[in-house]
């Protein structure tokens, strides 16, 4: 299991990390300003 060999542990958390920030990047500039637009839209139609 290359996760219980110490030269693994630098490479595995480099990725993580690397990973964690690119979902996290992703999800702040694309997912969510479309689902707050959605949300500010579909409230606009209700108080019509």
């Amino acid at each position: 299991m290359p996760q219980l060999v110490p030269f693994y542990f630098m490479n595995l958390l480099t990725g993580g990390v690397l990973a964690i920030s690119l979902v996290l990047y992703f999800v702040a500039t694309i997912l969510l300003p479309n689902i707050l637009r959605l949300l500010i839209a579909r409230n606009m139609i209700v108080k019509l």
